[in-house]
């Protein structure tokens, strides 16, 4: 959660993209509520999925969820709650959110002990 929050201001810090409509827009530059709900949730879900389905299932939802990140901020933009610099690319976002999965993936499997997907 916290290196979502990280990225958030470091892309709204340079510019890269912006929430027009956002809580407590005087005090945040980032979407607050995003950042500690929606996150939270996306993972939990992520990661209660992924806990319960084959490693061929899993390498699916992770493909699945980056490209939510991109489809999502897309409709954002249409109903204004998200502003992008021309220079940002969608791709971006399935990247980051894909490298972002990963490594919660495998702090998740490290910390529990999974040994391997029959450990289900």
């Amino acid at each position: 959660m916290l290196l979502g929050t990280y990225l958030d201001l470091y892309f709204t810090g340079i510019g890269m993209y912006s929430f027009p409509i956002r809580p407590f827009a005087d005090v945040f530059d980032i979407h607050i509520v995003f950042n500690l709900a929606g996150i939270p949730v996306f993972i939990w879900i992520f990661l209660w999925v992924g806990s319960r389905i084959s490693k061929a299932g899993w390498g699916f939802l992770i493909i699945f969820f980056s490209l939510a990140g991109p489809v999502l901020e897309i409709f954002s933009e249409s109903k204004g709650l998200f502003v992008h610099s021309k220079e940002w690319k969608h791709w971006y976002s399935f990247l980051g959110y894909f490298l972002f999965l990963l490594s919660v993936w495998a702090i998740f499997t490290w910390t529990n002990g999974r040994k391997s997907w029959q450990d289900v």
